[in-house]
């Protein structure tokens, strides 16, 4: 009998690296977020 889980085969090493950009991306898009969000509550802040 073959094997159920022959379908799901581990990351090769091209999806591994992909993964990591993805999430390099996304640290730097919420690091931007957090940046903004932080710029413009201190700017209300300063203004109250």
């Amino acid at each position: 009998m073959k094997a159920v889980n022959e379908s799901k085969s581990p990351l090769n090493k091209e999806e591994k690296e992909t993964y990591k950009g993805t999430m390099f991306s996304v640290g730097v898009v919420g690091f931007v977020i957090l940046i903004t969000y932080l710029v413009l509550y201190g700017l209300y802040m300063a203004r109250v």
